[in-house]
């Protein structure tokens, strides 16, 4: 066979032959390239799940400014793993005004941590984080460990805007077990305790009934 000039077939496979070679390599090579900039363009964030301990928040400084309480926490939990690896989480409690802590105004935050749940033998010891005008401290302390709590999934954000009833003053907020040994967020108005709001620590619902205690006759 060959071309309308003269030219055998042969002699044009055999030119394009390193032409189609080359072409082939140049893809390759671009697409191997596209591909790395994606890659290096995709934020590591994306590949990890989101904590409930606000760990995008616990880059804030907190050293003694008005604070949210999911950074602390995201904070609280570092520090305690500096203390000992999977510390158990214990409890939290802390005082609320406008959705932060306002340290301005004597507000904190505590969050006691315990030995991890696989150690043995038991010891008898905490860890308790502090937050307050005085910025984030974290101190051993003799004690007796409780059971320890799941991380809460339901950040305490989620659980203020449903707590707009008990009015506009400070929030004391926990986080702790009830009498069924159910993880809960308990939301009370620091200057009226005899309200109660109970919030589930997975999805945020509301769980149980209001509880408000008679008041006195004056």
């Amino acid at each position: 066979m060959s071309s309308g000039r003269g030219i055998p077939g042969w002699v044009w496979i055999v030119a394009l032959v390193p032409l189609s070679i080359f072409t082939l390599g140049v893809g390759a090579e671009v697409g191997t390239d596209s591909l790395r900039r994606y890659v290096g363009a995709t934020p590591a964030a994306e590949a990890r799940p989101r904590s409930s301990g606000g760990s995008e928040s616990s880059a804030a400084p907190l050293t003694g400014e008005a604070a949210d309480l999911s950074s602390v926490m995201g904070r609280a939990r570092q520090l305690a793993e500096q203390w000992q690896r999977e510390a158990a989480l214990l409890g939290i409690e802390a005082v609320l005004h406008q959705g932060r802590i306002q340290t301005q105004a004597g507000a904190s935050a505590k969050l006691t941590f315990g030995p991890p749940r696989s150690a043995l033998p038991p010891r008898r010891e905490l860890f308790v984080v502090t937050y307050d005008k005085t910025g984030i401290n974290g101190i051993a302390a003799a004690g007796q460990p409780g059971k320890a709590l799941p991380e809460p999934m339901c950040a305490p954000e989620h659980v203020l805007p449903a707590t707009a009833e008990l009015g506009r003053g400070p929030l004391r907020l926990r986080y702790a077990f009830d009498d069924d040994e159910r993880a809960l967020w308990f939301a009370t108005p620091q200057d009226d305790p005899q309200q109660l709001r109970v919030f589930d620590a997975t999805d945020c619902r509301r769980r149980g009934t209001v509880v408000v205690a008679p008041r006195p006759r004056r």
